[in-house]
């Protein structure tokens, strides 16, 4: 049998899956920017609108940031609960968090189904599944990073620069790996509003194939015949 190289880290923190992970976020930020003017997961973002709103006195498209914030920290309550719950069970859920959110990703993508919501229910729903997503998986090679917020993302990468500079090891590796989902992310905001705005709601199944390939990819891929632990903690 040939033998394939084990990872040093778990199969969530490999480099590849960060970066289709930041591609997800961001389609996911393009669809709901385009049709709601919120943020899913760009959480930072939205505060500044918040306040933008409050000052033009838009209470409605306030209401939309502050509900769409709000369904975001739901979302990574959840998964927080849901990881405490592996640890008891020792049982890791990456692959049925993926699966859930692109699930309900499809069944918005049906206009049938998505003509029921409002914009401002879809960012919410929306941005909760963000919230999901961005607690259970923020990690990169062992290191932090987020897949759903990319300011901490563009200080490291930066930061990387000058520690490559003076000579630190694995500097301009690391910086690299920071680019990359700062990459993705903005390739999933573009293919986000360009599909948005040719597809409309169909372009919710663009992000659900990304994370239904990364979810069976997780759960599937096998070296010597041992599966790769999958740890989102």
């Amino acid at each position: 049998m040939e033998n394939r190289k084990v990872p040093t880290y778990p199969v969530m923190e490999l480099p590849w899956i960060a970066f289709f992970l930041a591609i997800a976020a961001g389609s996911m930020d393009g669809y709901t920017y385009f049709i709601g003017k919120a943020f899913s997961t760009v959480q930072s973002g939205n505060i500044i609108l918040l306040g933008q709103t409050i000052a033009t006195k838009n209470w409605s498209h306030f209401a939309t940031i502050a509900l769409t914030i709000l369904c975001f920290g739901i979302g990574a309550l959840v998964t927080g609960i849901i990881e405490v719950l592996g640890i008891k069970k020792k049982k890791i859920w990456a692959f049925e968090i993926l699966l859930v959110e692109a699930l309900i990703l499809i069944a918005l993508g049906f206009a049938p189904i998505n003509g029921y919501f409002s914009a401002l229910h879809l960012c919410m729903l929306i941005s909760f599944l963000a919230g999901m997503q961005g607690n259970a998986f923020h990690k990169i090679d062992g290191m932090l990073y987020g897949n759903v917020a990319v300011t901490l993302v563009v200080q490291l990468a930066f930061n990387y620069i000058i520690q490559a500079i003076v000579g630190t090891k694995d500097a301009w590796k690391n910086s690299w790996l920071y680019f990359s989902v700062l990459i993705g992310f903005a390739g999933g905001g573009l293919i986000g509003t360009l599909l948005t705005s040719a597809y409309g709601e169909k372009s919710l199944w663009f992000t659900a194939v990304v994370l239904v390939c990364i979810a069976f990819y997780s759960k599937v891929i096998k070296v010597e015949n041992k599966v790769i632990t999958i740890d989102p903690n």
